[in-house]
């Protein structure tokens, strides 16, 4: 609960200490701030209660919010109406109103912050759209960014604080992401099978996190979320990730068996020798995992000495994220549908919400099949090894068709030989001499 109204105290152009008070509407939501004309705050309480008991305590409900007025609050994860709402409907995370919270302030405020929500039209945000693009944002930033201009604005719409919502004449610019180029196969092997002690600085930690997440497609938080418990002898057991907000649920609150080789098991369990049934990838005994920067450090050290550069990483796209490219890539390779692939990376769609709900991914040899071909070692020609001759596939013959006359001269052909040696054998010099034949061919053989 809270009071009608909240003082504070605000020095004006002209020096004087003045005090303002805040209100809140039915709905609890905070307006103002107004003056009280007072420079002691028991007389300007005295005021706020005598304009409260004469209904007057809000005198601005028909005036316009701004920008910057409307956004006070709106991400609060306690106190904002809107997130509330939200809550009921969906499973909300720290991680989106944080998000919704930066772009407030360091994007939306310093541009539309003095203007009233009316001034907001679809010709404004279209308006936005091209200053951000001309101070060098990307549209797919800017994208980013309009959708949580778009949630305030819909919802001040839906309220009734604005007649309609702008957002219905302007859209998203086109996405340019631009063309990323993943890890390779043999990129893959030369980081984990070649020499990885020498690429990864002999830093066993670092290598099992990024050949599981190449391996499984498991996001960098779900990687330091894994604990020893839950690392069984075919699989492992994804039920939860470590952020900067702790041990919480996964990003989509599913809990997924994934399918794991017996090779990168055997690496867990080297550091479950030291983390026991704590988490794996730890350095203090299995009580907090490292951070997410420790195992990109490492990804990004282990690239140039594979003979990727810095700037050759950058502009391929290359990342710790990647992985999850990778990995989507390898199994479709290898056979998967588009559904198996889904239950293994555990994306969300509606089409395996309703056709695999209770599907194991566990039941899936072929993604361990696809981690075995990648853990092959690659085929290195020794000097001075002769080149393989070139085998040459003779070209089949091409079908002959036959005529139907040709075809019956040949039965006939072959009628008259049979008859002919039938005839033969039919007379008694013609039985000894077959006999005989025979009984020579018998003898030379045994």
């Amino acid at each position: 609960m809270h009071n009608d109204f909240t003082l504070f105290s605000r020095v004006v152009p002209s020096g004087k200490t003045v005090i303002y008070y805040y209100a809140y509407d039915g709905e609890g939501k905070r307006l103002g701030p107004w003056s009280t004309g007072q420079n002691n705050k028991t007389q300007a309480r005295n005021y706020c209660n005598g304009l409260n008991r004469d209904g007057r305590l809000l005198p601005c409900l028909n005036v316009m919010p701004t920008f910057a007025q409307w956004a006070e609050g709106f991400w609060d994860w306690d106190k904002s109406p809107y997130l509330k709402e939200r809550k009921k409907r969906r499973d909300l995370t720290e991680n989106y109103t944080d998000k919704g919270c930066n772009t407030t302030k360091n994007i939306l405020l310093p541009y539309f912050g003095e203007m009233t929500l009316d001034k907001i039209t679809g010709e404004v945000v279209d308006g936005w759209l091209d200053h951000m693009l001309a101070a060098g944002y990307k549209s797919t930033s800017c994208n980013s960014y309009y959708s949580t201009l778009q949630t305030m604005i819909k919802y001040a719409a839906k309220k009734g604080v604005i007649a309609r919502d702008p957002f219905l004449d302007v859209e998203k610019l086109m996405n340019n992401p631009g063309e990323r180029k993943i890890i390779t196969q043999d990129e893959f092997k030369s980081l984990f099978l070649d020499n990885w002690k020498y690429v990864w600085n002999n830093d066993l930690l670092v290598c099992t996190a990024n050949k599981l997440a190449a391996l499984t497609g498991a996001r960098c938080c779900e990687i330091l979320g894994l604990r020893g418990e839950f690392v069984f002898d075919d699989h492992i057991f994804i039920c939860a990730q470590y952020d900067r907000y702790g041990y919480r649920p996964t990003k989509t609150k599913d809990k997924n068996n994934v399918p794991l080789e017996k090779d990168v098991i055997r690496d867990l369990r080297k550091l479950m020798n030291i983390n026991g049934n704590g988490f794996v990838f730890s350095l203090d005994g299995g009580e907090t995992p490292v951070s997410a920067k420790h195992i990109y450090d490492g990804f990004v050290e282990a690239l140039p000495r594979i003979g990727i550069s810095e700037e050759e990483r950058r502009r391929r796209k290359i990342n710790i994220h990647g992985w999850r490219h990778f990995f989507n890539t390898e199994l479709l390779k290898g056979g998967l549908s588009i559904t198996q692939v889904q239950a293994v990376t555990r994306h969300k769609s509606t089409r395996m919400t309703e056709h695999y709900s209770h599907f194991d991914p566990t039941e899936f040899t072929r993604a361990t099949e696809a981690q075995k071909a990648l853990l092959k070692p690659k085929k290195v020609k020794k000097q001075g090894e002769p080149k393989k001759p070139k085998v040459v596939v003779a070209e089949k013959p091409v079908l002959k068709l036959v005529k139907p006359e040709e075809e019956t001269t040949v039965r006939r052909r072959k009628a008259s030989v049979l008859n002919g040696c039938f005839l033969y054998c039919s007379l008694p010099v013609g039985r000894g001499l077959f006999f005989l034949y025979f009984s020579f061919r018998i003898k030379v053989q045994f």
